[in-house]
């Protein structure tokens, strides 16, 4: 079981050994931008990022690519990257398992083992077990000719129910990737009824500048809807529109949050720090509820921000995503467009950031008015 081989490998004496041995086997080194050695299919087009590719020895950069090392037979046996990250590779009769580690002062520590099990007809990946030590998955892959349709993924964690999911792939005419559709499954492996759109190809003639720019027009129709359903029973100060830097995919759509007088009142009568709880979209929920906030499920409005985050991780940048967001905040800040609220006289659309690790006041200052901070600042709101 995958749980044994990973207690044999986290052993600290089994680990070094292993690290050892695979280094003794590397005859061939060769750089990469990303690894070369992930059979899982598919990988790029579900988390993003460019295509990894080879890289002469005098293009590449210790500090952000990878080094593989090859053993006399020409297979792949280990990965070094920065910072102390190791991947040893062991080939077995129809597969291979992979150990990653962490090398700190010269001993490893073992954080995840994966087996890989490949079908004795075409060589194809049949399995994928995954093991953390307390958590991981097994999944299972369906094929139909060289065309993958299914992955089956059980999940699994110490003290906690196993749940059931399950990747659905489906191709255009000309056999490409078309979409890939997470659904989740019941106990006995039947679905649920809830899915996600997780992968769209797209389209001829759609890039990062034409989907950013539908994303922006769908989002201000969305948001001004959504502010004729804001309660009008209290004055609100601010309306943020709330991103996560940290996985900018995870809230992308944006939400809405709206704070409300009451609450501004409460934190500046505490003494709290008001340039922080005033701002932070997570202090404002985790006081006022879920009741004033907005989440958007139009599914044409998630399909343009789906395939907008994709085009954002080839580019390995959000900097389209923020200038959407800077464009909402001055659209709405004008009166015009939130004359159906019922708001203060030093009211703000701003954009924030959902866990408040990011200071939205710089920017907020930016796009106001100089006489708007002003009130803002004479009032220590900001």
């Amino acid at each position: 079981m995958l749980a044994d081989a990973y207690r044999t490998r986290a052993d600290p004496a089994n680990a070094a050994r292993l690290l050892a041995d695979c280094t003794a086997q590397a005859i061939t080194w060769r750089w990469a931008t990303e690894s070369m050695g992930e059979p899982t299919p598919f990988l790029q087009e579900q988390y993003g990022g460019p295509k990894p590719r080879w890289l002469a020895d005098d293009k590449a950069d210790p500090e952000c690519h990878m080094h593989h090392g090859f053993d006399a037979a020409g297979r792949l046996v280990l990965q070094r990257q920065s910072r102390g990250r190791a991947t040893a590779w062991l080939h077995e009769a129809d597969g291979c398992i992979s150990v990653q580690m962490q090398v700190y002062q010269r001993e490893p520590s073992v954080s995840t083992v994966t087996r890989y099990r490949y079908s004795p007809e075409g060589g194809l990946l049949a399995s994928q077990h995954v093991s953390h030590g307390h958590k991981g998955f097994d999944t299972r892959y369906e094929w139909q000719g060289d065309q993958l349709q299914r992955a089956v993924t059980s999940n699994w964690a110490d003290g906690q129910q196993t749940w059931l999911c399950q990747d659905v792939y489906r191709y255009d005419e000309a056999g490409q990737l078309h979409t890939i559709t997470l659904e989740y499954l019941d106990d006995d492996g039947t679905p649920s009824g809830q899915t996600r759109l997780s992968y769209r190809r797209p389209r001829k003639g759609e890039t990062l500048a034409t989907v950013a720019a539908k994303v922006e027009a769908l989002l201000v129709a969305a948001i001004t809807r959504a502010l004729a359903q804001v309660p009008a029973d209290e004055k609100i100060y601010a309306l943020l529109i709330c991103y996560t830097q940290e996985d900018f995919g995870a809230a992308w759509p944006p939400f809405l949050v709206w704070g409300r007088e009451p609450y501004r009142s409460a934190i500046t009568h505490a003494g709290e720090e008001v340039r922080y709880y005033l701002w932070a979209p997570d202090e404002i929920r985790a006081a006022q509820g879920d009741a004033h906030e907005h989440w958007f499920d139009d599914p044409a409005l998630k399909e343009a921000c789906l395939l907008h985050a994709q085009f954002m991780d080839i580019a390995q940048s959000t900097a389209s995503a923020m200038r959407v967001l800077k464009n909402l905040a001055a659209r709405f800040n004008d009166p015009t467009a939130h004359a159906m609220l019922n708001t203060t006289d030093d009211f703000v659309v701003a954009h924030a950031d959902n866990t408040g690790e990011i200071d939205p006041l710089k920017a907020m200052k930016a796009a106001l008015a100089p006489e708007h901070w002003a009130l803002l600042k004479a009032r220590g709101r900001v």
